[in-house]
């Protein structure tokens, strides 16, 4: 079970147990194979490093490891597991907008979540998962890895992970573009809140570089319904000591016609970029959520 410092549940266990029989595959052809539902099978394909194990009669003496026989004075062999075609890195954002959560769970709570349950997901499919988390810069990169432990690695940089700081997310998903070397799936959890212009550039960019897009625009119930109604102090979670004093019912008409313009807006403009959007509220079953969205996928990428 993994439990984080909160008491969340990183792998809720409700949640797995609806999404376990699905798949999250990609919706590109990489290297000539349907990326995240097989594993390359051409000769020549790339191979990483797994572990070593002890020599046996009939090993090929090509992959004894001569630096750990020079050390131990024991032949060893190196293992290798072949490189799965599709590459997902996981961009969590932690900015300060993140902490957010009156009714529910935070939006981070929600987001690492989701990370926790999707990365689980494709290790099983034998992909390989990285991690990006963020927040005015990234804070921590973890290269993608195959290998079913590799999870352990994710989990616990989710469990340290705490909201704070300025939003930069597209900044950072340049970076995430500079990082990764193969086409690959980048995963964005995320409020979005931000210059939306700059974050449509970045997702071109991304786009550009071959790379399949896929943001879990995460919100809180209040963000979408502002049921305020009484005079109120809102602090900003990300500059410190901002606060504005507010009238909930005047400006209640204006907040939710410009949230709606906004949602319109970024939606329309992943379609556009051949970006899936998933929209997720903080007081929904992230199980039945994860569902739903991957089921609805998996039907679009057979009937192609």
């Amino acid at each position: 079970m993994a439990i984080d410092n909160n008491g969340i549940e990183l792998l809720d266990s409700g949640a797995l147990g609806k999404v376990g029989h699905l798949e999250l595959l990609s919706k590109n052809v990489v290297d000539g194979v349907l990326s995240g539902k097989h594993r390359s099978t051409h000769r020549g394909g790339c191979f990483e490093f797994a572990e070593h194990r002890a020599y046996s009669a009939g090993d090929e003496i090509r992959l004894i490891d001569w630096r750990v026989y020079a050390k131990s004075d024991r032949y060893y062999i190196k293992q290798f597991e072949e490189e799965t075609n599709l590459q997902a890195v996981m961009v969590v954002d932690a900015s300060g907008s993140m902490q957010f959560g009156q009714s529910t769970v935070s939006k981070l709570d929600y987001a690492r979540m989701a990370c926790a349950c999707l990365s689980r997901l494709m290790l099983r499919q034998r992909d390989a998962v990285g991690m990006a988390l963020i927040d005015q810069k990234m804070r921590q990169y973890i290269p993608p890895r195959s290998q079913a432990h590799h999870l352990q690695a994710l989990l616990d940089a989710l469990r340290r992970t705490q909201a704070g700081g300025m939003t930069a997310l597209s900044g950072n998903l340049h970076e995430v573009a500079r990082r990764i070397k193969r086409r690959g799936l980048i995963v964005i959890f995320s409020d979005c809140f931000g210059d939306l212009e700059s974050l449509k550039r970045a997702i071109h960019h991304l786009r550009l570089r071959g790379h399949e897009v896929l943001i879990f625009h995460v919100l809180a119930p209040e963000e979408l319904s502002f049921p305020f109604d009484r005079f109120s102090q809102f602090e900003c979670f990300e500059q410190v000591d901002f606060r504005v004093d507010l009238d909930p019912p005047t400006i209640r008409k204006q907040y939710l016609q410009r949230m709606q313009n906004y949602l319109e807006d970024l939606q329309q403009s992943c379609t556009r970029l051949g970006c899936d959007y998933v929209q997720f509220t903080t007081d929904r079953d992230l199980g039945d959520t994860l569902a739903y969205y991957l089921s609805r996928r998996a039907a679009q990428i057979k009937q192609r």
